[in-house]
């Protein structure tokens, strides 16, 4: 089967991927920088008109998050019908179980559908069978706007996926693609519909009794937003009309608000700057709820097409046997492999990093044509999923490589085959490459191997401590 891949080549690969009637022709651009990731989503919310689809696995408790649905508030009160679907796992901030406070507002607006997928103690029964159905989450983010623009990629909606290195304790280097086109949206559509409809899944619903009103905090939250993005500043509180009782929430968005200091130029922003028509085809995977599973498979494929280069950077690495063998025969037919992610001194998540670490020196022993690349301490943690095979498909979306993306969670990906995409996001992933540390192995003549610059030589004694505790609990 690798065979047949390889003789059909890339090209042959894409065009046997899920497609519709409406053709692959897309306008596309790369959204690398976190400020105009921001300006993205504001912009095709904003200027909606008719129509607006939303799913995301995180909308924090900040001014983002609030922001976010204050805006979506808005366009309610304009007549925009909204169907917005959020993870239950990551509710970051939340108080309680079923704490859904600002979804509950602004579910109060007739044209408005919420639901939480798949909310945790549904699914506590079933966990005594299969403990992973704990772990499913719907870790899509889309964005669909009057059904003829979408955007899609690794950035949740908080302050960490939208800020600059230094302005927030942790801080993510990521990719979104935002795209126009009819072929694109159908298929990102069919991605969020087949989410939407899963049984599990909880209505948010209006409170019947509204002791607390989260309307002032949304709508307050959307216009300091607003006016920062516009240039405009933090204004002074004293001369701002809002509700009592607002006057700590105000303060602290504000303060929230006055450290982004690249987030102010939204006035001069253009979704797109002349980007080319490229065909772009979406590859969904349903969580272990559904049935569809094109991510991985397809991404073994291009993997199998590819002759001469493989560039992965990805956030969480825990490769499962099938694209560990896929990538031993690619580098067994000469193609360069690099592998970039994160470092114990770059991630968020300890124990992926450490699972990582127990693998490393065999991939390195079994790929010799493989390089693997770390981000160091003093580099935003990489929360980017992408994928460039020989400089002609680029592939960007929710997917990591890790076991919670290949086998419990819902993702989604855009495939772009177009040589020009492909070799921007392959010089933008060199210049990152360009900054980051090399794992390296030496297989000595008995065949033992060793360790020539790794984990140990650049991370704290107590980190890889820490780390290799996570790593003995591999086997889950």
């Amino acid at each position: 089967a690798a065979t047949a891949f390889a003789e059909d080549g890339l090209a042959g690969v894409f065009a046997s991927l899920p497609s519709t009637p409406e053709g692959d022709a897309t306008r596309v651009r790369l959204l690398a920088g976190n400020e105009e990731a921001w300006y993205a989503r504001w912009h095709l919310i904003e200027n909606a008109k008719e129509s607006l689809t939303i799913t995301y696995f995180i909308i924090d408790q900040d001014i983002f998050g609030y922001s976010f649905l204050g805006l979506l508030r808005k366009k309610a009160r304009q007549g925009v019908t909204i169907r917005l679907m959020v993870d239950d796992r990551f509710l970051r901030g939340a108080k309680k179980l079923s704490d859904y406070d600002e979804l509950q507002e602004l579910a109060r607006e007739p044209n408005v559908e919420i639901k939480v997928y798949n909310p945790i103690e549904r699914q506590l029964l079933p966990a005594l069978l299969d403990l992973r159905k704990v772990f499913i989450s719907n870790h899509d983010k889309i964005i669909i706007a009057d059904r003829r623009l979408c955007l899609t990629g690794g950035r949740n909606i908080g302050q960490d996926y939208f800020v600059q290195l230094g302005e927030f304790k942790n801080v993510f280097q990521d990719l979104d693609v935002v795209m126009e086109g009819p072929g694109v949206v159908q298929q990102l559509q069919k991605a969020f519909d087949e989410e939407w409809k899963a049984l599990p899944n909880r209505v948010v619903r209006r409170d019947p009794i509204n002791l607390v009103s989260q309307s002032a905090k949304l709508d307050l939250s959307y216009h300091l937003m607003n006016r920062y993005l516009q240039g405009m500043g933090v204004p002074d509180l004293q001369k701002l009309d809002f509700p009592r009782g607002l006057e700590k929430t105000a303060r602290t968005l504000c303060a929230q608000l006055a450290g982004f200091k690249k987030l102010s130029s939204y006035a001069s922003f253009r979704l797109f700057q002349g980007e080319r028509i490229a065909p772009v085809r979406i590859l969904d995977r349903h969580s272990l709820l559904g049935t569809r599973r094109d991510i991985g498979p397809n991404l073994i494929r291009m993997i199998d097409a590819a002759r001469d280069e493989i560039l992965i950077q990805n956030a969480y690495v825990v490769l499962d046997e099938a694209a560990e063998a896929a990538l031993r025969r690619a580098s067994a037919r000469g193609v360069k492999i690099i592998l970039c992610t994160n470092s114990g001194e770059s991630t968020n998540h300890p124990s992926t990093v450490a699972f990582f670490l127990t693998d490393w020196k065999r991939l390195l022993a079994t790929m010799p044509t493989a390089r693997i690349l770390v981000y160091p301490k003093g580099m935003p943690c990489i929360h980017t999923k992408a994928f460039v095979f020989d400089r002609q498909i680029a592939v960007v979306g929710t997917y990591n490589l890790d076991p919670l993306s290949m086998v419990i969670n819902s993702e989604v990906v855009a495939v772009i085959h177009d040589t020009s995409f492909a070799r921007r996001l392959a010089l933008r992933m060199d210049a990152d490459f360009a900054k980051c540390l090399e794992y390296k192995i030496r297989k000595e003549a008995d065949g033992r191997i060793t360790v020539v610059f790794g984990p140990d030589a650049h991370t704290e004694a107590e980190v890889m401590k820490k780390l290799e505790r996570f790593g003995r609990l591999k086997f889950l």
